[in-house]
């Protein structure tokens, strides 16, 4: 199916239908199956996630810090070439003014994550050296790459993932082209058609629905306790 042949949508419309078991089952199943893992030996785990972190960041830290660089570059691009003045959605106006926008987003994105880890993350690379550096922990010579890794997760970087990219890529795909408002969408031009409809595609949307879920968690649990000590 081409982009010519794929029907019209209205706006917001997609010609698929946004039901997959795939990312139930898979969802709720490994959910509940940490939750049971965590009731059961709450400290074995917490040891499996902390090895499990440390290898990513041994492994892959250094290709996810240029992974996010060359989005931030991408949407730059993007933003000062012609397809940056690109109207998407087929409204001549925004439905959200962007004083709305901007409080949705200082109240759910950053709420929990930036109160906790404004202080938490610098700390944490100070005391853990970040992959990109080879300065020594808790030493003087460790607070500026502690202070560069936390502003590279919650400064540029960040919003041209969250802010720029991605929004304009699922924008284009959902009310251009009709294709689902989910994230296995944001895999249509490089896979095609079979990941939109196929069980890969619940793959993908399951995988990132767990880890919103883990990543929303976290710094909620970690916000309730800061409030609870204050």
């Amino acid at each position: 199916m081409t982009a010519e042949t794929i029907p019209k949508p209205k706006a917001g419309e997609s010609v698929w239908s946004d039901s997959d078991p795939v990312v139930l089952i898979l969802t709720i199943g490994f959910i509940l199956l940490f939750v049971g893992a965590s009731v059961v030996d709450a400290d074995y785990v917490a040891e499996l996630i902390g090895h499990g972190f440390s290898w990513t960041a041994k492994y892959l830290g250094s290709f996810f810090q240029l992974l996010l660089l060359l989005t931030f570059f991408v949407a730059v691009a993007t933003g000062i070439s012609g397809a940056g003045r690109a109207r998407i959605g087929g409204l001549d106006e925004p439905e959200i003014g962007r004083f709305r926008w901007l409080s949705m987003i200082m109240c759910t994105l950053l709420a929990g994550g930036g109160v906790f880890f404004a202080a938490g993350e610098p700390v944490y690379h100070f005391v853990v050296t970040p992959p990109a550096f080879d300065t020594e922990a808790a030493s003087p010579a460790a607070v500026a790459p502690a202070l560069a890794q936390s502003f590279m997760h919650w400064g540029f970087l960040a919003w041209a993932v969250l802010g720029s990219l991605t929004a304009i890529v699922l924008s284009r795909a959902h009310y251009s082209q009709g294709q689902p408002l989910q994230p296995r969408t944001l895999l249509y031009p490089v896979l095609g058609e079979r990941v939109v409809r196929g069980r890969l595609g619940g793959v993908v949307d399951a995988a990132c629905v767990i880890a919103v879920v883990a990543g929303t968690v976290g710094p909620i649990g970690f916000l309730a306790t800061q409030m609870s000590f204050g």
